[in-house]
């Protein structure tokens, strides 16, 4: 009897202390704790299938988890890609603007084409000039020289170049001439004289002596006709000339007739 006694009461007081934790665990809240780094009293399998299916469970998620990040990292590529292109087209957009800007700036501040009306004013500026009738006499091939130019140190080349004028004729004169030829080596001698002697006269005499010896090259290109002689005083056998008689208009008719004049003499 005591043995069972001792035996109840000691089931009794475990009674006791397991109603007591009992409320307390009520009055508390659940008896498991919250899970700790990441693991917990309730993550674990009670049995081995369960243990097994949730393995099966987790693979599954894992690979549902693989295609999901897979689509993002597709979907990232493909916006980094759509980026890249946009990039590149902005390059491209750029580059062609700055060569537009570039084209505008050129054409509003750089030089204007050289050609058309321009050139050819400035061809006509800079090219020699054709001496006038009271420099040079076609006709008789007579050079009248400027003042510079009659100096003793220019006289051997100046006599050369009247004799080539003064001899030429219609079948050895113009461009590419033998006259021609001769008269551009002359003219360069003379240039270089009047540079070595550039010293002795004013900025204006020199450039002035310059395009003349320019112009008497230019009248050398230019051929003679072939029914434009020298005239007889010009290769120095001077001959009188034959009179001429005047023309006489007729009052009777309209237009312009020469006649004779005949002397009547009176017996």
């Amino acid at each position: 009897m005591k043995t069972l006694t001792i035996k109840n009461l000691k089931k009794a007081f475990l009674l006791m202390i397991l109603v007591g934790c009992s409320n307390q665990v009520q009055a508390q809240g659940p008896a498991i704790a919250q899970p700790i780094a990441n693991w917990s009293y309730t993550g674990h399998s009670s049995t081995l299938v369960e243990g097994a299916l949730r393995g099966q469970s987790a693979v599954i998620s894992s690979l549902g988890q693989t295609v999901y990040m897979d689509s993002l990292a597709a979907i990232n590529y493909a916006e980094a890609y759509k980026r890249a292109i946009e990039n590149s087209v902005a390059v491209t957009k750029a580059y062609y603007e700055r060569r537009e800007l570039r084209n505008e700036y050129n054409l509003r501040y750089s030089p204007k084409a050289f050609v058309g009306e321009a050139r050819k004013k400035f061809i006509e500026y800079y090219s020699p000039k054709r001496l006038s009738a009271q420099e040079f006499d076609s006709q008789r091939g007579v050079v009248t020289w400027p003042h510079i130019l009659r100096q003793e140190q220019f006289a051997p080349v100046k006599e050369q170049i009247d004799h080539v004028l003064l001899t030429r004729d219609a079948t050895n004169s113009g461009d590419g001439s033998a006259t021609h030829r001769e008269v551009i080596q002359l003219c360069h001698a003379m240039s270089g004289l009047l540079r070595e002697n550039i010293g002795g006269m004013t900025s204006d005499q020199y450039l002035n002596a310059l395009e003349f010896i320019r112009s008497v090259e230019l009248e050398a290109r230019t051929g003679l006709s072939a029914d434009l002689k020298q005239t007889p005083d010009a290769l120095g056998d001077e001959k009188p000339a034959e009179p001429v008689a005047p023309p006489i208009k007729s009052d009777t008719d309209t237009t312009s007739v020469s006649k004779p004049t005949t002397s009547l003499k009176l017996s």
